[in-house]
């Protein structure tokens, strides 16, 4: 019986490793060591209903675009090319250099990218209307229905008593071709943006080195010291943990442990509070306690040293 809890001891933490409350891992172990069915039930319900809620607010990815403009935003702040700076564009500076902001500079930045992309197939020098068709595929990988330019003068000719319209020529689709292309711009700039930042912002938010470039340019460009926050909130824990995969940003530590037990984590600052850095999400890393306690607060240090599948 005590081998039967251990193994699923061994299977929760490692099926849920940053979403479950261990006092429910605890409870739902003890329950079983019982032989208390009664206790079982409830708190398997309990635990599922704690992964459904994680489940909810999964994101379905569609990386067609995404990955070009990860690599885009990416090669800005590499090579110092940024269409604008940063902050310059950042939505809510004060609150988001103070404390961690679920909506970061690093959104905005995207935000402000995408927007300025999507924006030059409608209004880019040279433009006419074949130029919109370059958008209708991430619209269709988005799952964003829209109307042809010959459903488009359907619509718009319709008699709102009889439901009749015209039969659609030649002409009078070149007649509403521009009313057309208003109406996919609309379209595309409501839906588009919002779903592309979040999944740019996803792949990006993996690549610690890109962090630490994107925040020594807010640094340079802030000049001042930020107040350390003081207090960590639980999402943001959750999020690093997630993305450090349970190890060291540094030394590649398993802190799994450690945060089960002791359920606290050491938070770094990538670009220190002494250098300018800032509390935004993006400047953040896990790290063990023998890295924490070595890291100057004088030193920019982070890795993209990631483990193997295999």
């Amino acid at each position: 019986m005590r081998q039967h809890v251990a193994l699923l001891w061994g299977i929760i933490i490692d099926a849920n490793t940053s979403a479950t409350k261990p006092h429910a891992e605890f409870r739902l172990a003890w329950a079983f060591f019982k032989n208390d069915i009664c206790d079982v039930a409830y708190t398997t319900v309990k635990w599922l209903q704690s992964m459904k809620h994680i489940l909810d607010k999964c994101h379905s990815f569609n990386f067609s675009e995404s990955y070009a403009y990860a690599d885009k935003v990416r090669k800005a702040i590499f090579e110092e090319r940024y269409i604008i700076e940063p902050v310059e564009v950042a939505s809510d500076i004060e609150n988001q250099i103070a404390k961690p902001q679920q909506w970061t500079i690093l959104h905005d930045y995207i935000d402000y990218v995408i927007h300025d992309d999507l924006r030059f197939n409608f209004r880019g020098a040279g433009w006419d209307y074949c130029c919109i068709e370059e958008v209708f595929p991430m619209l269709e990988s988005h799952g964003i229905e829209f109307l042809s330019l010959t459903r488009f003068v359907e619509e718009h000719y319709r008699d709102d008593d009889t439901g009749e319209t015209v039969v659609v020529t030649e002409d009078l689709e070149e007649n509403c071709k521009y009313g057309h292309a208003d109406y996919i711009e609309g379209l595309v700039m409501d839906s588009l943006p919002s779903m592309l930042t979040t999944e740019v912002f996803t792949l990006l938010f993996s690549d610690r080195e890109a962090m630490k470039k994107f925040n020594i340019r807010i640094a340079e460009y802030l000049g001042e010291k930020t107040p350390r926050c003081k207090y960590w909130p639980k999402w943001l824990e959750r999020a690093l943990f997630c993305r450090e995969k349970g190890l060291c940003a540094l030394c590649k530590c398993d802190l799994r442990s450690v945060f089960h037990v002791y359920g606290k984590l050491a938070v770094d600052h990538i670009v220190p509070i002494a250098l300018y850095g800032i509390n935004d999400p993006t400047n953040l890393q896990i790290l063990c306690e023998s890295c924490n306690g070595k890291k100057s607060g004088t030193v920019i240090e982070t890795s993209n040293k990631l483990p193997l599948f295999w």
